[in-house]
């Protein structure tokens, strides 16, 4: 079975506490046949300019090259309509332009958030969902929300982080599974049902 490649995109901890930790949480050990990445966006990615290609920043184009590579991306992100994290906002206008350049154009997308308030439901798209629609990338949603994240999600040993809410941590899995499987028929990858023993 060939293995997923998702990217697993944030703001640092600087920025958002509860982000990183939310896609640590989903890396380990992570669904089967499925590689979750986090990479959280680097505070010095500078602000995008209208540049050509040849002229793009170092960690522009390796971000730019993450996504490409990747046959899906997850963003973790705060709930709210707000703009996302000042360094998350900059990867995302990054990876959004050129219009008709995006490395996201057909990948799919999931948008997962934290709050530290209680259990909410989806209501308007965040500025996240909007940017992202600009770009031509498959939307998985509806978006899934972690309420109370920083009793929801906690440190172990090791850099791994459990998420305590047993409901939460089955609505994001089924969420990730969805995105892979969608990654697999975007990318025509093969999966469990592909193989069949020896008869």
């Amino acid at each position: 079975m060939d293995v997923v490649h998702i990217l697993g995109l944030c703001a640092p901890a600087e920025a958002d506490p509860f982000g990183e930790a939310l896609l640590r949480a989903l890396a380990v050990p992570g669904p089967t046949g499925v590689r979750l990445e986090v990479w959280p966006a680097p505070l010095e990615l500078p602000p995008h300019s209208n540049v050509t290609p040849n002229e793009l920043p170092p960690q522009a184009r390796a971000l730019r090259r993450k996504a490409a590579d990747a046959n899906a991306l997850v963003l973790a992100v705060p709930e709210a309509t707000s703009l996302p994290p000042e360094p998350l906002l900059t990867a995302l206008d990054w990876l959004a332009r050129p219009k008709g350049g995006s490395p996201l154009i057909g990948k799919p997308v999931a948008v997962l958030t934290t709050t530290s308030a209680g259990a909410g439901t989806p209501s308007s798209p965040t500025e996240t969902e909007r940017i992202l629609l600009g770009t031509g990338c498959e939307i998985i949603g509806p978006r899934t929300i972690t309420p109370s994240a920083g009793k929801a999600l906690q440190d172990q040993p090791g850099g791994r982080v459990f998420i305590t809410d047993p409901a939460a941590a089955m609505r994001l899995l089924l969420h990730v599974r969805r995105t892979s499987k969608a990654a697999r028929a975007s990318s025509q990858l093969l999966s469990e049902d592909d193989f069949r023993p020896w008869l």
